[in-house]
């Protein structure tokens, strides 16, 4: 295909990734041919052609440092022969640009442009001709709408230009950009279609009502995510990837913030390829459940069933980033495996997964027999997680397990279900058969000889062991949450049950301590603490409850 990229996208505030997936000579030696880097290029620029002298001061001198580090990294890509289409939040100004034209951009205290005003537009396409200009060899742009994060640009601000109106925003946007990016100056567009709700990512109906009206353009291309939401399971294929007249990208994510960002085993390639085991059954958009019915034949289940539609033009990994905070691994082996096999696929669709698997195998080291249990570990991971975190029988709330927090009271719908349907017996037996995968799994690990390497040894070992104590105690937490219900909704628990659950999950969470303090491959631990750090909803408090209305 002709665009082979990765992305590392950074958290929100925090120190930049430190991979390889940085490094542009390490990107051109696997087959890479550009990489969508995370440096706020649109906040690189001084207006200094268009607004001379508006943007001075500490601004100034920020702008001014920011553009020369982007200018020392974006050598290195030249040097290598990497094509650079940075990630970027268009519309987003200098706060001096905002204090002399914000009511005319837009809502000013919201700092959300109107992509209708005139100020605004003639801003934007002012932008882009600065960003060109200071950074010339730029290949393109990778324009993100739908979230703006502003922790790592101090003095700028800004907002999604996507207003209520948005079907008319995205297509005077585009049409903006195309004539502005694509054809005045024949770079590259990736439009990210990434948004929330049912909108541009999920429906096929909005994504034509946008995209038809579009005319197209050889460097106008659309970058989709492969699933019908975010990268979670019990999630159908993305109906918009394979239709309408643009040519497209998929977006793969390598260590998916929902399911431990690489601290364990968990391979994607393959669910992305040809589709995930549970997608063989229709799931529900919106409530990740099924639907007792069997997908229709010949539906799209995973990106090679959509090449032939001869829209797809390549695939954009995420090899980091997505989420907050942690689990922040101290390895990149299953990283590796996720992003190098995407990458080998769109280097040559007609190879078959396991083919790709073999070959990415080997150059990481690992001989034939080594390989062959690499697999296996691989293969169970995929219902491993699935079974662990998630259930086959009643709706899903995907994010309650997410970066490394659980947020218990987002299982509380799940449940109620459960309950109602008699189906709580079969969620934890699901429960119990996921802990044997797991069992499985890190007695594979130890299998693993790694003659000449003896620290991939230990990373693949310790890992394996980090989601076996990960998904045990996850199978204590539905445990605690299920007898929680019975609480709140009988005035009654099973005690003899919560007590055992409970010694269980402190003796695991002592495991998984010692497991960190034993290797220094070990990546942090998540902690019992809901999304960002609130105890609110999180599997400590339901602890804490529960110890202090068990009894003697």
């Amino acid at each position: 295909m002709e665009f082979v990229l990765d992305m590392v996208h950074n958290n929100p505030g925090e120190a930049p990734y430190v991979t390889k997936y940085n490094n542009p000579e390490y990107l051109h030696s696997k087959g890479f041919t550009g990489s969508v880097t995370h440096w706020h290029v649109n906040c690189g620029i001084d207006y200094s052609n268009t607004e001379p002298g508006l943007v001075a001061g500490d601004e100034g001198r920020w702008i001014k440092r920011h553009a020369e580090k982007i200018d020392s990294c974006l050598a290195e890509f030249v040097r290598h022969g990497v094509k650079v289409y940075p990630f970027t939040d268009f519309v987003v100004f200098p706060k001096s640009i905002w204090d002399k034209y914000g009511s005319q951009i837009g809502d000013v205290s919201r700092h959300k442009p109107d992509i209708n005003s005139q100020v605004t537009q003639r801003l934007l396409t002012e932008q882009i001709d600065e960003i060109f200009r200071r950074f010339p060899d730029l290949d393109g742009l990778t324009l993100r709408f739908g979230e703006t994060y502003l922790h790592d640009t101090p003095w700028h601000l800004g907002n999604s230009p996507i207003g209520e109106n948005d079907i008319e925003d995205h297509v005077t946007l585009i049409n903006l950009l195309r004539e502005e990016i694509c054809e005045k100056r024949g770079k590259v567009l990736f439009y990210r279609t990434w948004d929330f709700g049912y909108r541009f990512h999920n429906s096929p109906e909005y994504y034509l009502s946008v995209t038809d009206r579009i005319e197209p353009h050889d460097k106008l291309l659309f970058s989709i995510k492969y699933q019908q939401d975010d990268y979670h399971r019990m999630t159908p294929f993305n109906p918009t990837l394979g239709i309408g007249k643009h040519r497209q990208i998929v977006e793969s994510q390598s260590r998916m913030e929902a399911y431990g960002k690489g601290a364990h085993p968990y391979y994607v390639a393959s669910g992305v390829i040809n589709g995930w085991p549970e997608t063989e059954n229709e799931i529900e958009f919106g409530t990740h459940r099924f639907t007792g019915r069997q997908t229709p034949e010949g539906s799209p289940r995973g990106v090679a069933d959509v090449v032939s539609s001869g829209l797809i033009s390549g695939v954009m990994t995420w090899s980091n980033g997505g989420g907050w905070q942690g689990p922040y691994i101290k390895h990149e082996i299953w990283t590796d495996i996720n992003t190098l096999v995407m990458s080998k696929w769109a280097q040559n669709p007609a190879k078959s997964e396991s083919e790709l698997f073999n070959q990415t195998c080997k150059e990481l080291g690992f001989s034939d027999s080594d390989t062959k249990i690499i697999r296996e570990i691989a293969e169970l991971s995929i219902e491993g997680v699935r079974k662990g975190q998630l259930n086959s029988y009643v709706s899903n709330d995907v994010w309650w397990s997410r970066d490394e927090f659980f947020n218990v009271a987002q299982c509380r719908k799940s449940i109620a279900e459960a309950y109602e349907q008699n189906l709580m017996d079969s969620i934890l037996a699901e429960k119990d058969e996921a802990v044997k995968i797991w069992n499985r799994i890190e007695e594979l690990s130890k299998s693993i000889a790694c003659e000449n390497d003896s620290e991939m040894r230990e990373a693949v070992g310790v890992s394996c062991t980090y989601g076996r104590i990960k998904y045990d105690l996850v199978n204590k937490m539905w445990t605690l949450m299920s007898e929680k219900y019975r609480a709140d909704t009988d005035g009654n628990f099973d005690k003899v049950k919560v007590k055992e659950a409970l010694a269980d999950y402190d003796r695991l969470w002592d495991e998984w301590r010692e497991l960190e303090r034993s290797s220094d491959l070990c990546a942090t631990l998540y902690t019992d603490m809901a999304f960002r750090n609130s105890h609110r909803n999180s599997i400590g408090e339901l602890v804490e409850w529960f110890k202090g209305n068990i009894g003697g």
